[in-house]
């Protein structure tokens, strides 16, 4: 859908989302505060491609005609200069055309068009197209896109976006088709915003359904806590680094079954009408608390902290997991890969061919820049997280010509600014010959070759060899580049012998972490209606209750040790875990990952020098358990022994308090 993405000509147009429309307002459209999440999203990215915004308002006198008290159909409602005429609060509108509609008392207006200037706006910024969104689909929605195709504009309907007030059941049923039949395309955040994170609701697996429905079932829909961590430090690894948390958040914000969606699961036979029924309408309506991405951690230590009705909480672990374990990794074999190069040497990723899968290809790419990485070779990040791409030519390009001299004489002329050449299709060290003999005829032409590349081979050997080349001829200023096969043990390597090399290229040793390829996290219930709760399997033993992590440093600004406690405890040192989301919406508008990677830096930076070792450090980082977080173990265990016994609590109580004294 490559052609939806905004472009010249494109507009964006926020229908009403007003506090008179949102859950609590005086004419609130059900469900109307879930398009609040994606509508910044499309907002964030029209606003970061300088596209237009425009957003429509209800602007009505306190005597409007479509008031109860004038005989009109409608509650008093968006009255000007009132609280309940404001946009959604959590709306950034920086730099937006408001447009006010049904100003008078005696005229109503539904669509943003109607008795405005909106069409003339539009026209005179040069946009032919327009993507709609906001409240509501069957009334105000629906007559935007009527008189926008009347006015020869094409629309794209934003169907993550739209929520109807359905007067009537069918309502919103027939304005959609009649939108598709003006000609509406329809879209979602993933088509536009080019989010690999949103994946399909049904990404999960098959018992998060099972038991959501059986959670309903029995009415256990309270509150819940499960947390995110990693059970075990893998081998050579002294820490971890927390990436992920983004693309959570994303997936959080816009989760919901897609019509489609819910047609697959009732083709499959499997589910019951009422549990589809209920998914129409299932949301996130719940917190977030988590490490910001780029904050070192270590085993047993919470990174995401998720509170919501059970259903919710429950249903959402697989694809928490799925991200963050995936996240982790990389970031954390990234980590060592900077750690290694030690500030020496540009840190490419190049590991989206041999990705498992697309989504883990541009995971990578985020998660390596996060740790400290300077670019990616994968297109899309940059497009996503305005990540630094990189990359020239394959040796295909040099065998596709007729002499290699030729092929980079070529590609030089169509990319003068990106001039690194691939040296070892053939032979290494007659292809420096070549760049000597091209860097003297393309410098005429005012075009400078920049860099070599070496891939195969006994690359130092290769590398001190052409250095001495290049220098040879002045050409000091051509960088050497390497890849094929790389990772922190090879960067540290070729660091220890000095070899004159500028940049690395790590590619399927960092996307698949060849030495630590998975981790032993889970996802587990801490907590349930308020009771704590914790897992005694041999080997798998949970923590019970929601848990902060608190870090001490030494005089030196090192980190010292970490101790475990309750969310609730003020203890000493600084505190990891953070808010995110409330509510099922996020607290902040997203950091930025440059910002998130300058942190990560700091974090690196903190490390006590023995973890910052490639090898085992011995001893490991000290990680210890607050008594207030014991004693709550010890007190669950109690009652958990209890109650396989048949003992109530006081019964419990008082058959413990008569052995304490006895004994």
């Amino acid at each position: 859908m490559k052609d939806l993405t905004p472009q010249s000509g494109d507009a964006l147009l926020i229908v009403d989302l007003q506090n008179d429309f949102l859950p609590g307002g005086s004419l609130a459209v059900p469900h109307g505060d879930q398009v609040i999440a994606p509508l910044k999203r499309y907002a964030d990215f029209f606003r970061s491609a300088s596209l237009p915004i425009f957003a429509s308002r209800d602007w009505h006198p306190e005597t409007h005609c479509s008031f109860e008290e004038q005989g009109g159909p409608w509650p008093p409602h968006c009255i000007q200069g009132t609280e309940g005429a404001d946009f959604a609060a959590e709306l950034n509108l920086a730099d937006t055309v408001v447009i006010s509609k049904a100003q008078t008392e005696e005229a109503d207006a539904y669509s943003a068009f109607q008795g405005t200037d909106l069409d003339s706006r539009l026209k005179e910024k040069g946009v032919r197209r327009l993507f709609i969104g906001g409240l509501a689909t069957d009334y105000c929605v629906l007559n935007t896109v009527r008189d926008a195709v009347k006015n020869t504009f094409e629309v794209v309907l934003l169907q993550d976006a739209i929520r109807a007030v359905n007067v009537n059941p069918e309502d919103e049923a027939r304005a959609l088709n009649e939108m598709r039949e003006l000609g509406c395309r329809f879209a979602t955040v993933n088509d536009i915003c080019l989010d690999p994170a949103q994946a399909s609701a049904l990404l999960t697996d098959l018992y998060q359904l099972t038991m959501l429905k059986s959670y309903n079932d029995q009415g256990m829909t309270r509150q819940a806590v499960f947390e995110f961590f990693v059970r075990d430090l893998p081998p050579h690894r002294n820490f971890l680094m927390c990436a992920g948390v983004e693309p959570v958040l994303r997936y959080l914000e816009a989760l919901h079954f897609s019509p489609q969606e819910l047609d697959a699961l009732k083709r499959s036979g499997r589910f019951p009408q009422e549990l589809l029924d209920s998914l129409r309408t299932f949301r996130f309506t719940g917190d977030v608390d988590a490490m910001p991405e780029g904050t070192v951690f270590f085993a047993n230590e919470p990174v995401l902290r998720i509170t919501a009705p059970l259903p919710e909480a429950q249903f959402v672990e697989t694809r928490i997991i799925n991200l963050l374990h995936y996240s982790i990794l990389v970031a954390s074999k990234a980590a060592r890969c900077v750690l290694a190069a030690q500030g020496r040497g540009r840190l490419v990723d190049f590991g989206l061919r041999r990705a498992h899968g697309a989504e883990a290809g541009w995971l990578a790419a985020r998660s390596s820049f996060l740790a400290g990485f300077d670019g990616t070779a994968t297109v899309l990040a940059e497009a996503t997280d305005n990540i630094p791409v990189y990359g020239t030519m394959a040796h295909s390009y040099i065998q596709a010509h007729d002499s290699e001299e030729a092929a980079f004489y070529e590609f030089c002329r169509s990319w003068p600014q990106n001039t690194t050449l691939l040296l070892d299709t053939y032979d290494v060290f007659e292809a420096t010959e070549s760049v000597i003999r091209l860097s003297r005829k393309l410098e005429k032409n005012g075009i400078r070759i920049q860099g070599v590349r070496l891939d195969s081979g006994d690359m130092q050997e290769q590398a001190r060899e052409v250095r001495r080349r290049l220098d040879e001829a002045g050409l000091e200023h051509i960088k050497i580049f390497v890849s094929g096969n790389l990772d922190e043990h090879a960067i540290a390597e070729y660091m220890a012998n000095d070899i004159p090399v500028e940049g690395f290229g790590i590619g399927t040793r960092l996307v698949v972490s060849d030495d630590a390829p998975f981790l032993e996290c889970a996802y587990k219930l801490q907590e349930y209606d308020g009771k704590p709760r914790r897992k005694r399997s041999k080997g798998k033993a949970t923590l019970p209750g929601a848990k902060q992590v608190f870090r001490l440093r030494d005089a030196g600004g090192r980190f010292a040790n970490d101790q475990l406690g309750l969310a609730a405890e003020e203890l000493e040192g600084e505190t990891l875990i953070a808010p995110m989301m409330r509510g099922g919406r996020r607290l902040h508008p997203s950091v930025s990952l440059q910002t998130l990677r300058a942190h990560a830096q700091l974090q690196l930076m903190a490390l006590p020098e023995p973890l910052r070792s490639l090898g085992t450090a011995a001893p490991s980082y000290p990680v210890t358990v607050s008594e207030n977080l014991k004693e709550l173990t010890q007190k669950v265990d109690r009652q958990t022994h209890a109650s396989s016994l048949g003992l109530n609590g006081s019964v419990f109580r008082t058959i413990a308090d008569f052995f304490r004294k006895a004994f």
